[in-house]
């Protein structure tokens, strides 16, 4: 017999199907067990009587418990008016079990799935935990998010490719990189795919990627992991850097919507809130968004500073969404010294750049600018950054033979996940989380 999901049985009431899942709870009601099944598609109850059972089905009882991998095979049956459950998408149904086969055994667990537990145990048993209601709701719904994506670009008629995580030097400059062995050789973990997005604009104007990246910072705060999934675009023959942002508000809104059609029930069990997304993200220069720190919260010297911090950050996104209800903000403009060397400068606005983040609920989870395309002024740039242009050959001939007026933007996604879920850390947004301390296991065990 083929197997059936659990979501399908609503639609065979009266007949025999064949389910296959784990046990996620168990409940006795005298001799009457009553077993909550979890397969891909959602948690559906089964009930088991002894009578109603084969022989060897009916020895197997008492030995199971939850988490067991189970087949059974039973009829589907209506659940009465009282015992239909609203809450659930198979509330209304139930399976008479009349075989049962167990696929694999497991040990008693050691805690409550879903029970709160500090940081440090959830990652200890991040395989079991990852079984949790919560975790696959969190996760199901960030994949959702680069569906949301990678769609959206599809149909703009981006090209997707897949980018080098190993490379000959450091994308973005500075130490944080991550050194390995290359054969004798030194080489890195990729910082961003960014020189690999701006080669394949010479290829097929528009691109886009997904893939881990790599950042060797010493940070210990909830905003900060080693090793995160990057969304990133390219694209050619834009007017200038207003045009990326265009098309990353209607990413950011392509992803959401896919959330809400893909995801209610994980949404509901979350109990997140969507947010809120105006026809136009607002947005505003650097200066001007640290004038209005100093003039509205009192943040003294902000005007001379070259970044904003990150509880400045906070700070604009109440003011974005008291303002204008959205929230999402765009700052831009940062300075020429805090962008990366292959950066348009503005040339209406001599040492600021034509960059930009999006702030979202008071976290950028997106970068992003027009790029140099001048072969001449890039290798220029790269000398004013201390970097040596031979260095950089094979990335340079993409721009020696024509590359048009072109730029991009890098999204982190488990900042987009955190944020949108309003979850305690970064960590809680990411499958298996990478720090100073931790690969899988801790260092100190």
């Amino acid at each position: 017999m083929q197997r059936t999901l659990n979501n399908e049985t609503t639609k065979q009431i009266g007949n025999e199907v064949l389910i296959k899942g784990w046990i996620k709870a168990r409940r006795n009601m005298g001799k009457i067990v009553f077993l909550d099944m979890r397969d891909r598609s959602g948690i559906l109850q089964a009930v088991c009587v002894p009578s109603e059972l084969d022989e060897a089905s009916s020895a197997l009882l008492n030995n199971l418990r939850t988490e067991f991998v189970l087949e059974i095979k039973g009829i589907v049956n209506e659940r009465g008016e009282k015992q239909k459950n609203s809450e659930m998408p198979t509330g209304t149904v139930e399976v008479l079990a009349k075989e049962i086969k167990i696929l694999a055994e497991a040990e008693t667990l050691p805690y409550d799935l879903d029970a709160e537990m500090k940081m440090d145990t959830y990652l200890d048993n991040m395989p079991l935990n990852l079984r949790s209601e919560r975790a696959q709701a969190i996760f199901k719904i960030q994949s959702a998010l680069v569906q949301g994506f990678r769609n959206f670009l599809i149909k703009e008629n981006f090209t997707e490719f897949q980018a080098p995580k190993i490379v000959a030097g450091a994308t973005e400059g500075g130490a944080n990189v991550f050194k390995l062995d290359y054969f004798g050789k030194q080489a890195f973990l990729a910082q961003s795919p960014q020189f690999y997005k701006q080669i394949m604009v010479g290829v097929y104007e528009r691109v886009f990627t997904t893939g881990n990246v790599y950042r060797a910072e010493e940070h210990d705060t909830n905003r900060h992991i080693n090793e995160y999934t990057s969304l990133d675009f390219e694209m050619g023959f834009i007017k200038d850097y207003t045009d990326l942002m265009s098309m990353v508000s209607d990413v950011i809104k392509n992803m959401v919507s896919t959330v809400r059609d893909e995801c209610a029930a994980e949404l509901k069990s979350l109990k997140a809130t969507m947010p809120e997304l105006p026809d136009e993200f607002p947005m505003m220069k650097l200066k001007a968004a640290q004038q209005i720190l100093e003039d509205e919260f009192g943040e003294a010297g902000a005007t001379k500073e070259p970044d904003l911090e990150p509880h400045q950050e906070r700070l604009l996104g109440e003011y974005a969404k008291k303002k204008w209800n959205s929230d999402f903000i765009f700052i831009t403009h940062y300075p020429v010294e805090k962008r990366p060397m292959y950066t348009m400068e503005d040339e209406s606005d001599p040492g600021f750049t034509n960059s930009f983040d999006l702030l979202f609920r008071g976290t950028e989870i997106v970068t992003g600018s027009q790029r140099i395309n001048d072969y001449e002024k890039l290798k220029n740039n790269m000398v004013k950054f201390g970097f040596d242009p031979e260095h950089f050959k094979y990335y340079l001939q993409a721009f020696k033979f024509g590359m048009p007026p072109e730029g991009g933007i890098g999204m982190g996604l488990e900042r987009v996940t955190w944020q949108l879920l309003g979850l305690q850390s970064i960590k809680q947004a990411t499958l298996f989380p990478r720090d100073q301390v931790r690969i899988d296991e801790t260092f100190n065990k």
